[in-house]
């Protein structure tokens, strides 16, 4: 294969070309010019990425690709194994943003993988289509109001704006090269049966007494007049509240304190219960004060002052502080002492208020005394529960004071006027009034506060099923492994859930109530009588349809009533999670009702994921996917999150089409949209900006280019008489099929763990290391070479498994590149997808570790070679290796020769010529260097064993050939054995090509 000095054939070849030589001057030819001797690349596979050409290549990549029928077509492939992944519903409330576009991108690329991996993929797109957040945005963009429109008008302009925000969103998924059938393949929460099936899911965890009715505080929205549940509320950091300390008069103290203050201060004491509070419009609800059985009480007071106030011990420090004055202890007590004190209430002279022991009282805030208004809290309430304490709420839907707050509270909004009223009418009361920061929750849609508030309600209740979800939970694989604890100590915290919304876009929760007593009808009769109108005419038949075609006496009797008594329709609508919760029951009708993925953002941990596991759970026993894979949220380049106030929102349309100024915002395609969503796929902050898009379109240009270069090369390869066996190929071309087997069992690794940056990053470092080095060192091999030369057809054959696997490995990350290099790639003859095809699959013999330490060694030398030559051109250079035995039979291996300028080992080195040596030369020319190297070698037990080396650089003894630009010509001036012997035969035989670039 490889060529020896052989001077006699050189002379002779020599004086045929110097002939040659002298006919082409005679011709006008320059002697110089051997271009059309070389094997030079060759194809029509286009390098630019400038001016929008990947955006109109992209579109006709997709029409000629099929990517539109593409979904359709697997579905139809006989295959063993089958991949569900169930799609979580994004909202129909706008159009598609960068968040959309991480998740929608990763799911395609999970599918896609898949697909190559010989699965048959389920993947059927949906959309959330009803609840508040559609409702008002329809409503906006109505101009109408919630309050005053008729049921079925708001329902009409939700479900129009639904389907115009679905076909934008649509689009956009579409474009961003998503495999779907969209088309007919897509489910939607308002479908009819959809519905149906979710009404079905309700009444089997009512039959199960899973849901009830009941009267207790939720969190309620004034801004949008519903109840919400804790999925619907987002936290803000910057809200301000009024924080004052109140006292409370003790009316009644046990003996044994009274005694003890009574002995320090006299009978004229006035003893004060002391309480802290950031809600005061809560204060006119309070119903009782709890402590804490096993915190430290005293009584404390200023100077000479009868006044006496109950707080914590660790309070008094705080309380002189806050006070401004010296606090004086009278003495201290156990918690436990304060049973059976009482205390006037703040709105109510005449009324005695009890104080209690409660485990949630705490000393690390506040006074160690915490008002209690069973209405108003969730603590509070089952503190009410268990003394048999009244819930009276004083506050209506539109967080208003009622009347029976009083005629001075009556008609003001509680977290406006009404906190200042409360504090203008308690005002000898307050100790100390100031503004304090905090987190507070708020509405998600509106972005206004929320209250808690007690009214009747219908609930899941989550603490009979959490326990089996948490079993559930503990079977489901979750990536990254560590995000699944936020959902584990929600669900074991969680008691129950609240189901229903005061809103009308959505799924009637099918109840009828009896007019006068208010007791429910529900029963297997009416669900079935209900989901069946549903079927037919959708859910607004239970705004449209009179009550006697909703609940005929039919119905009534089968459910155990009298049809004498009247019945009126509910209200309420089901929550929007357990719109979604439910898909489940449909969606995953035809596999089992279980999925392999749910692929969503973090955010979903305490939403989908959670409404999905609870529902399957209670109805099913079981949970409804195998595996959880998250992601995180979009932010700027500076770790702001999105906002049209800022101006940072980047608009994934933008990134794809360009902005109006290409130079600012340049049109750079939907792969590189896909390419920045797969390297920050298990990132919770997923950075985007100009910087970071340019960083991903040049790492994309990089890969585009390297793989036009092996296809280049490959463009008179023909695989099925040109293909090397293995056992023919050099050493260094087993070596890089060693690294691309290494590389494709990494990559593999990698997607099914859905850790796509990983195998990105894998795939781009052995492009820009590995691949690059090998097109480098083997472009002598491939241009100056016989076009039929073994050694060349040696790196075509690597250069062809290049191509293909790496291809494959960007194919589901990139799929329009991957469909246009399979468009060009010389022996895709028929003109098929890609993704028709497989995933690459190594051949076992190029596993071949024992090369590692071989190319260790080598490419340890060239390292110390290239440190010291600098940017010299390392082909100007002989080279001469004194090493060990050891070293030397390793060595041996890429050279058989002590000297050579041909062998594998010069190949890698790039050097003109090699020796290799046992002791540095006797005689040295003058302009050498003599370099010392240590190269490790690590045998299969992890020793290590660092063997010594003397590297001799010196000039190279031979000429520059003419043609092939090495130095390995004996004449200066002309040509090189090798490159004499391609030239004479070209001129003279003019070869045949054996194909033609495509």
């Amino acid at each position: 294969m490889h060529f020896r000095n052989n001077n006699l054939r050189y002379i002779c070849l020599s004086r045929c070309v110097t002939a040659q030589i002298r006919r082409w001057a005679s011709e006008g030819r320059s002697s110089k010019s051997y271009r059309d001797t070389l094997n030079l690349p060759k194809t029509k596979f286009p390098l630019s990425m400038k001016d929008g050409v990947v955006v109109k290549r992209e579109l006709k990549i997709q029409k000629d690709c099929k990517f539109d029928k593409l979904y359709n077509w697997q579905r139809t492939q006989k295959r063993d194994k089958e991949f569900v992944l169930h799609d979580g519903p994004p909202y129909a409330n706008g159009d598609a943003h960068v968040g959309h576009a991480i998740n929608k991108i990763l799911k395609d690329i999970t599918n896609r993988y898949k697909l190559l991996c010989g699965h048959r993929v389920s993947y059927i797109p949906g959309w959330d289509c009803h609840g508040m957040p559609i409702e008002q945005k329809a409503l906006a963009e109505a101009r109408a109001d919630h309050k005053t429109m008729k049921p079925l008008d708001i329902r009409k302009k939700a479900r129009l704006f639904a389907e115009k925000t679905i076909k934008t969103q649509m689009a956009s998924f579409q474009r961003w090269g998503v495999m779907a059938d969209w088309e007919k393949g897509c489910y939607y929460t308002f479908d009819k049966q959809y519905e149906a099936d979710q009404l079905d899911v309700f009444y089997q965890m009512y039959q199960k007494d899973l849901i009830y009715q009941g009267y207790m505080p939720v969190y309620w929205s004034p801004s949008s007049r519903t109840a919400l549940a804790e999925a619907e509320l987002e936290y803000n950091e910057e809200h301000v509240s009024p924080s004052v300390y109140i006292k409370f008069p003790i009316m009644h103290l046990p003996d044994s304190l009274r005694d003890q203050l009574r002995d320090q201060l006299g009978s004229h004491m006035k003893p004060y219960a002391v309480i802290w509070t950031t809600t005061p419009w809560t204060l006119p609800a309070n119903e009782a004060i709890c402590y804490g059985n096993k915190i430290k009480y005293c009584f404390v007071r200023q100077a000479d002052s009868r006044d006496a106030f109950l707080i914590c011990t660790e309070f008094v420090d705080k309380f002189s502080e806050i006070v401004g004055d010296k606090f004086q202890v009278l003495f201290t007590f156990d918690g436990k002492a304060i049973s059976s004190t009482r205390y006037c209430h703040p709105f109510e002279a005449d009324k005695e208020c009890p104080m209690f022991a409660a485990d949630y009282v705490t000393i690390e805030k506040g006074t160690g005394l915490v008002h209690t208004a069973p209405a108003h809290g969730h603590d509070d309430f089952k503190m009410a529960m268990q003394h048999k304490l009244p819930v009276d709420c004083i506050v209506n839907e539109d967080g208003v004071y009622m009347e029976a707050a009083g005629p001075h509270l009556a008609g003001k909004e509680v977290l406006a006027g009404g906190n200042k009223r409360v504090l203008e009418l308690m005002a000898d009361k307050v100790i100390h009034q100031e503004n304090f920061k905090h987190s507070y929750p708020y509405d998600w849609r509106t972005k206004l506060p929320v209250i808690i508030r007690a009214s009747k309600q219908w609930f899941v209740k989550t603490g009979e099923i959490k326990d089996r979800a948490l079993a559930c939970l503990s079977d489901i694989s979750i990536t990254p492994s560590t995000s699944g604890q936020g959902m584990l100590s929600q669900l074991d915290r969680r008691p129950y859930w609240c189901i229903s919304r005061q809103r009308v876009w959505g799924v009637p929760i099918p109840v009828f109530y009896e007019k006068l007593t208010g007791e429910v009808l529900l029963s297997r009769a009416s669900l079935d009588h209900i989901r069946g109108l549903v079927l037919k005419h959708g859910s607004e038949c239970w705004w449209t349809l009179p009550m006697s075609e909703l609940l005929p006496d039919s119905v009534i009797q089968e459910s155990g009533f009298d049809t004498t008594k009247e019945f009126v329709r509910g209200d309420d609508i089901l929550d929007i999670w357990f719109d979604s919760g439910s898909s489940w029951a449909t969606v995953l009708k035809d596999s089992h009702q279980m999925a392999d993925v749910y692929l969503e953002g973090l955010d979903q941990f305490g939403g989908w994921f959670q409404s999905s596991l609870l529902t399957s759970v209670a109805v099913r026993d079981k949970p409804p996917y195998r595996s959880l894979v998250v992601h995180g949220f979009a932010v700027d380049e500076n770790g702001q999150k999105m906002s049209k106030s800022i101006g940072n929102v980047v608009n994934p349309n933008v990134i794809i089409n360009g902005g109006k100024d290409r130079k600012v915002k340049p049109a750079y395609g939907a792969d590189l949209l896909r390419w920045w969503a797969a390297l920050s796929n298990l990132d919770p902050q997923v950075y985007i900006g100009d910087t970071i898009l340019h960083k991903c379109n040049e790492q994309i240009f990089k890969v585009r280019k390297c793989l036009r270069f092996i296809m280049g090369n490959l463009h008179d390869f023909d695989i099925t008489s040109d293909l090397v066996a293995f056992e023919q190929l050099t050493l260094q071309d087993k070596y890089l099929l060693h690294c691309l087997h290494k590389l494709c069992s990494q990559v593999t690794d990698m997607y099914d763990q859905f850790n796509y940056t990983r195998a990105l990053n894998l795939i781009e470092k052995f492009v820009n290391i590995q691949v690059s080095f090998y097109n480098h060192i083997t472009k002598d091999r491939l241009y100056c070479s016989h076009h039929d030369n073994l050694g060349r057809q040696s790196a075509q054959t690597v250069q062809y498994y290049l191509l293909e696997a790496l291809t494959k490995f960007i194919a589901p990350v990139v799929p329009h590149l991957a469909e246009e290099i399979y468009q060009y790639h010389p022996y895709n003859a028929v003109n098929e997808s890609l993704f028709h095809t497989s995933w690459f699959t190594p051949h076992n013999e190029w596993n071949n570790p024992q090369l590692q330490q071989t190319f260790d060694v080598a490419l340890s030398l060239r390292d110390t070679f290239n440190e010291e030559i600098g940017p010299e051109n390392p082909v100007e250079f002989d080279l001469a290796i004194a090493v060990s035995p050891k070293l030397h039979d390793i060595l041996q291996t890429l050279q058989e020769d002590s000297t050579s300028n041909w062998s594998s080992l010069v190949e890698v080195l790039q050097c003109s010529t090699a020796s290799i040596l046992s002791h540095p030369p006797a005689v040295l020319p003058d302009e050498s260097t003599t370099l010392k190297g240590i190269t490790k070698l690590i045998s299969p037990d992890g020793s290590v064993d660092e063997q010594h080396y003397l590297l001799v650089v010196m000039p190279a003894e031979n000429y520059e050939c003419q043609r092939c630009r090495r130095y390995t010509a004996i004449k200066e001036k002309e040509l090189c054995l090798r490159c004499t012997d391609v030239v004479l035969e070209h001129d003279v035989k003019q070869p045949e090509r054996s194909r033609s670039s495509t």
